[in-house]
C-alpha cells in the first residue's frame, strides 16, 4: 500500500502534492465493453437512419415503424454517452500513448467532437420529434407529449441532427484510419488497450 501510495505522489521540491497516478495501461472491462457496445450500436444506427429515409411514406405504416425504432435507439444512445461521459470522470486512470504533440491535440480533438457530436445527434433528433406533432415512442412505450407542432422547430433541429450524422460519419472515419495507423503502420498494440 504504502508502494501504491509512493507512486501516486511526486515529489516536487519539498512539497509532495498527491494525485491520482495512472493505474495500467489497459481501459478498464466497463469502458471496453461499452465502447465496443456503442460502437455497434451507433454504426447500425447510422446505417438505420440513411435506409429508411428512402422508405416510402405510404399508410403501411412500415416507414412509421422503423423511425420509432430509430428513435427508440437514438434515445438508448443518448443515455449511453452520458453514461460514458460520467464514468470517463470516475473510472480509473489509463496511462496515454507517447504520441507527438499534433497526433495527441489530434486524438484528444476527435474524441471530444465525437461525444458531442454522440450527444447533439440524438439531442437534436428528440427536439425535432417532439416538434413534429407525431407521438414519440421509446420501444413501444409512448411519451407524454412535450411540445406543440412548430414546423420551423421541426426543420432547423432536422437539419442539425442531418449535419451531426455526416459530420460524425467523418469524425468515425477518421478514428478508424487512426486506429489503422497504430495497428498496421506504428505496431504499437493500441488494440490491446480495448480488450
Amino acid at each position: 500500500m504504502r508502494t501504491l501510495l509512493r507512486c501516486m505522489t511526486p515529489v516536487h521540491g519539498d512539497a509532495e502534492m498527491k494525485v491520482p497516478a495512472p493505474v495500467s495501461h489497459r481501459y478498464d472491462r466497463f469502458s471496453v465493453g461499452l465502447h465496443w457496445l456503442m460502437a455497434v450500436m451507433l454504426l447500425a444506427q447510422l446505417a438505420l437512419g440513411i435506409w429508411m429515409t428512402g422508405l416510402p411514406k405510404d399508410a403501411s405504416g412500415v416507414r412509421a415503424a422503423w423511425f420509432n425504432l430509430h428513435k427508440s435507439i437514438g434515445m438508448l444512445l443518448g443515455m449511453l454517452v452520458l453514461v460514458r461521459l460520467v464514468w470517463a470522470v470516475l473510472r480509473p486512470r489509463v496511462i496515454e500513448l507517447p504520441l507527438p504533440r499534433t497526433q495527441h491535440a489530434l486524438a484528444i480533438a476527435n474524441h471530444r467532437l465525437l461525444y458531442l457530436l454522440m450527444l447533439m445527434a440524438p439531442v437534436s433528433g428528440f427536439l425535432g420529434s417532439m416538434y413534429s406533432g407525431y407521438p414519440i415512442r421509446f420501444f413501444g412505450m409512448k411519451l407524454p407529449p412535450l411540445a406543440e407542432r412548430w414546423d420551423s422547430a421541426k426543420a432547423f433541429f432536422s437539419i442539425m441532427h442531418e449535419v451531426s450524422v455526416y459530420a460524425m460519419l467523418v469524425l468515425i472515419a477518421a478514428h478508424v484510419l487512426a486506429f489503422a495507423y497504430h495497428q498496421v503502420v506504428l505496431k504499437d498494440g493500441l488494440i490491446r488497450r480495448m480488450r
